[in-house]
């Protein structure tokens, strides 16, 4: 943050040594959790903009399109939800699409900060709408991969909203072969997992190839989602993947016909458009074909930011 003739600018600097600049009204929390560094900054594009770790998350103007995508498709992936886990998502608005399925049953949210989750609570309420305090909701502050591990509880649906997989953050096990293999056990037959999926330019595909071919060792069916957000400057994809190998776009495309949810992005129209992909993403998958595991889960920053 710094002021330059009498505005202050959020710096948010990249890898690549390029830098995003944002014009900011004001401060509206700068803090240090026991994991990352939080910053939640009054924006003149973008209004409210989450950082960590002085990485833009999510913006006010433009995070219904990541959440619709994110939680839609894949709860439609499944014939009848009753059951999600949600893993990350800190911020609330994941939790807060999830409980516009009135369906569900029952929500498990675990979250490994939760000084995260209390100043977004307190902070951005825009996001969660109150989603907290669901009485579907469970929320579990801890560990997401410990959480899959030990429990016996079964899900229909996992979404795993997460940060970046750097090498120092406790997201990084939760990328690899061996994690998904314990999602997929702890999802019912025809159940189904969105990860966030990463940015999908040319530029820095590797990192987003590699998650797609791991989930495509452990799921019969993986589908990327692309979107864009002005917010992020750069196009990314969720990635969609089930157990069912029956799972079919139609399917998805007739039960987006047929919810009576108010979306703002995932018209039937779009969601028939959702899972295509340019011809360079399909030859990055088989370029950076190897996939990650709890031994090489290693990625350079520079396929990340």
């Amino acid at each position: 943050m710094e002021k330059h003739q009498g505005r202050l600018w959020f710096r948010e600097l990249q890898s690549s040594g390029e830098e995003t600049s944002y014009l900011c009204r004001a401060v509206l929390y700068h803090g240090r959790s026991a994991y990352q560094q939080i910053d939640i900054v009054e924006t003149e594009m973008h209004g409210l903009v989450l950082f960590l770790d002085g990485v833009v998350q999510s913006a006010e103007k433009d995070e219904f399109i990541y959440h619709e995508v994110l939680v839609h498709p894949a709860m439609w992936s499944h014939p009848a939800p009753r059951s999600v886990l949600i893993i990350g998502g800190g911020e609330g608005a994941t939790l807060r699409e999830v409980c516009r399925h009135k369906d569900v049953h029952r929500i498990v949210m675990v979250e490994i900060d939760g000084e995260l989750v209390e100043v977004c609570t307190r902070l951005l309420p825009q996001w969660h709408q109150g989603a907290f305090d669901d009485p579907r909701v469970q929320l579990i502050v801890g560990d997401g991969r410990a959480f899959v591990e030990n429990t016996e509880e079964r899900f229909d649906v996992a979404v795993l909203d997460l940060s970046d997989p750097m090498d120092d953050s406790p997201a990084a096990l939760l990328f690899t072969r061996e994690f998904y293999e314990k999602v997929a056990d702890r999802l019912t037959p025809e159940g189904c997992v969105a990860v966030q999926g990463e940015c999908i330019s040319p530029q820095k595909v590797a990192a987003h190839a590699r998650i797609v071919n791991t989930l495509k060792r452990v799921f019969p069916v993986v589908h990327p989602c692309p979107y864009s957000l002005h917010s992020f400057h750069r196009p990314d994809a969720h990635i969609l993947a089930s157990k069912n190998p029956r799972w079919s776009v139609a399917a998805v495309v007739e039960r987006a016909r047929s919810t009576s949810l108010p979306l703002r992005y995932l018209s039937p129209a779009m969601v028939e458009k959702l899972f295509a992909v340019p011809p360079y993403l399909e030859e990055a998958y088989a370029v950076h074909a190897e996939p990650l595991t709890d031994a090489a889960h290693h990625l350079s920053t520079e396929d990340l930011l």
